[in-house]
């Protein structure tokens, strides 16, 4: 399946729309990283469930273990586990590393600026003890980062691997990287004024434009597994997983114009 047999003209056009979109020039102060890092927060907690559901077919976690699949496609699962979950933070105070998960370090960096973390750990709290759809309806969390998570349940909750691989190959993995550069790229920021959160968006560009991109779309493959059915799904969901991150950068937009007016 080239490219998942997946026209990339049909990503690529979403894509161009990503890397084009106004919202990363509009990050235009400390104050406006701050609204923008409140938003997009929700999207790097609900990341690691996507993966997680994605692990729980190619690398179920069962005893007896019995090997399934291909090697490469659950090392590269088990390999994007480790990076969200436990990936290497900055040096602390001593020089000595640490490790944290994507979402311990951006909530790091947030409070390095000043932004609010706490709304997206109380969001996470309710997740724990009250389950996804009552912390849905939580008031503090912003309605754009609400819609945006509801489509990425709705991959994890098809009961379709490959609609799920697809958000996470299509949707995240490969056009990550763009993204992240056009906004070091446009926005007003310097890597002085927020050192934790560059840290983080070059780390994610790092691993997500070398060996992420191509495995995610590798084991994207594997799961259609030259079905016709599969295939079309796995674009649709593609084109669904791209346009939901358009309408969320949108909603951001919105909120960052209506503060800087």
């Amino acid at each position: 399946m080239k490219a998942n047999g997946i026209s990339r003209d049909v990503i690529a056009e979403l894509r161009r729309e990503l890397d084009r979109h106004p919202v990363y020039r509009a990050v235009d102060s400390v104050a406006a990283l701050r609204r923008f890092m409140e938003h997009h927060v929700y999207s790097v907690w609900d990341f690691m469930s996507l993966i997680k559901s994605v692990q729980a077919v190619v690398a179920p976690a069962a005893s007896p273990w019995t090997p399934r699949g291909d090697a490469a496609s659950r090392r590269f699962i088990n390999e994007l586990v480790l990076e969200e979950e436990s990936d290497e933070g900055l040096p602390d105070a001593q020089g000595q590393r640490t490790f944290s998960s994507h979402f311990e370090l951006y909530r790091a960096a947030m409070r390095e600026i000043g932004a609010d973390d706490k709304a997206a750990l109380t969001f996470v709290e309710r997740v724990q003890q009250q389950g996804l759809q009552r912390a849905l309806q939580t008031d503090s969390l912003p309605a754009a980062a609400r819609e945006f998570t509801r489509a990425t349940f709705r991959f994890i909750d098809s009961g379709k691997p490959h609609v799920t691989a697809a958000a996470l190959a299509l949707g995240r993995e490969h056009i990550i990287p763009d993204i992240f550069r056009a906004l070091l790229d446009q926005m007003a920021v310097s890597r002085e004024q927020a050192p934790t959160f560059y840290y983080y968006i070059e780390r994610h560009i790092h691993l997500d434009e070398g060996a992420h991109a191509p495995m995610s779309l590798r084991l994207l493959d594997q799961l259609c597994g030259g079905d016709q059915q599969r295939i079309d799904e796995a674009v649709a969901a593609g084109r669904e997983a791209v346009r939901a991150r358009v309408v969320f950068w949108d909603a951001v937009l919105a909120v960052l114009s209506r503060k800087a007016a």
